[in-house]
């Protein structure tokens, strides 16, 4: 049997970490458990001495020792670095992958940590963790066992466990944020009904893993390819859950830009087009050519429709299905809609007024009712509207109404 070549090992690899690093969502009600995890896997990921976790404190401009793994870890928690200071510092500052061979030869090298922890640091790789240009904090590992230094391979491994890092500890500062203002009180309970749907996210994960592992031991390019389809659609879905868990707990004020709506359109449809393909179905895009540039958030509208498109997605049958998305003019007073329409299996009529709802779902293990209320708080923060027509076994449209131009600028409709 052949030996796997070095980048299909380290595919591997990449896939084994990205399969435990995807665990960090499960932990956002504890922070400090969350940080910790993080602290634990980098360090065996990257087989490591010893790691850190320092947190930003943008009123301070300073990093903080949250955690610290390792036998002296405890020793360092109370040390503060400004911006700039040791090697964190300037990871932080430049934000950008910081790896430092051998520390007796950096001049950034903070020895104040190795001293009051009794530890000798001889190497670093940190890495910032960043939330859409939003400086978190720095993940530090020290010291890879075996005398070897930090290699590229090490650095991308920790641009994946930083990335979900980030991602994790955002979405857990929402969490006990939201709690102590007791605006969405509900919070705890529903981070138990998401478990499920998180763990399922995990198995499928798993069992992608597994495919690819099995093709790559015995050549076979289908389990390969069928793994990392597996892999991809779950690492979606498990982005999809925490992006929609962040725009329904944070107020946002929409970011309005000029937007040529038709192209705006084809390129929204091109994230489903293969998925919906998947079902021997078809996604068209049915713009109003005479409606150009209108002004919207981008992104804001982009998750609006991805998430509609989910939902007609769900609902489509296995074969023969067609999803439209279209535009049209509304009236004469300067509104647009933006149309999602789909032949599926349809909404009964006593569930129809639901579908808004916080956590309501009809989508069973598949839905975590999330998507439809956050399009609805994106489209409100615009000052638009949505709603939902459908007929059982017929299909359903959302139909979603905008100003042309920005609130201030528009008469009402």
């Amino acid at each position: 049997m052949k030996k796997p070549q070095p980048d299909l090992l380290f595919l591997q690899q990449r896939l084994a970490t990205l399969q435990r690093v995807s665990s960090f969502v499960l932990y956002i009600p504890n922070l400090h458990h969350l940080l910790e995890l993080i602290m634990e896997e980098s360090k065996d990921i990257l087989n490591a001495e010893a790691s850190s976790l320092l947190l930003y404190d943008p009123k301070k401009k300073a990093l903080f020792f949250e955690v610290a793994r390792g036998a002296k870890g405890d020793k360092v928690k109370r040390l503060r670095l400004k911006l700039g200071q040791g090697i964190a510092g300037l990871c932080a500052q430049e934000r950008r992958v910081v790896n430092v061979p051998d520390v007796r030869k950096n001049s950034h090298f903070y020895a104040l940590a190795d001293r009051k922890s009794h530890f000798q640091t001889k190497s670093i790789l940190a890495v910032p963790l960043l939330w859409k240009r939003k400086l978190l904090g720095v993940l530090e590992v020290l010291n890879k066992r075996g005398e070897k230094a930090f290699d590229s391979s090490d650095e991308e491994l920790m641009e994946i466990i930083a990335s979900q890092a980030a991602l994790a500890i955002e979405n857990a500062y929402l969490y006990r944020e939201n709690l102590r203002k007791a605006h969405f009180s509900g919070v705890g309970q529903t981070m138990l009904s998401l478990s499920h749907d998180i763990k399922n996210i995990l198995n499928g994960l798993m069992g992608g893993m597994s495919l690819v592992d099995e093709g790559m031991k015995r050549g076979e390019k289908e389990n390969l390819e069928v793994g990392w389809n597996m892999v991809k659609r779950n690492v979606e879905r498990i982005s999809d859950l925490i992006l929609d868990m962040l725009n329904f707990t944070t107020r946002k004020k929409p970011l309005y830009q000029k937007v040529n709506l038709p192209d705006f359109l084809e390129s929204v449809a091109k994230i489903y087009q293969e998925r919906v393909k998947e079902k021997n179905g078809s996604l068209l895009v049915e713009a109003d050519t005479s409606l150009t540039d209108v002004y919207f958030d981008y992104q804001g509208m982009e998750r609006v429709l991805v998430n509609l498109l989910s939902n007609a997605w769900e609902a489509i049958p296995a074969s023969g299905g067609k999803i439209i998305l279209s535009s049209r003019r509304a009236g004469e007073n300067g509104w647009f809609e933006i149309l999602v329409t789909d032949n599926g299996c349809g909404i009964p009529r006593d569930k129809i007024n639901k579908v808004f709802e916080v956590f309501y779902t009809t989508k069973g293990h598949k839905g975590t009712g999330l998507g439809l209320p956050v399009a609805k708080k994106i489209v409100g923060e615009h000052r638009g509207k949505i709603k939902v027509e459908s007929t059982v076994g017929q299909g359903t449209t959302f139909v979603i109404t905008l100003p042309t131009r920005p609130p201030d600028e528009t008469p009402d409709n």
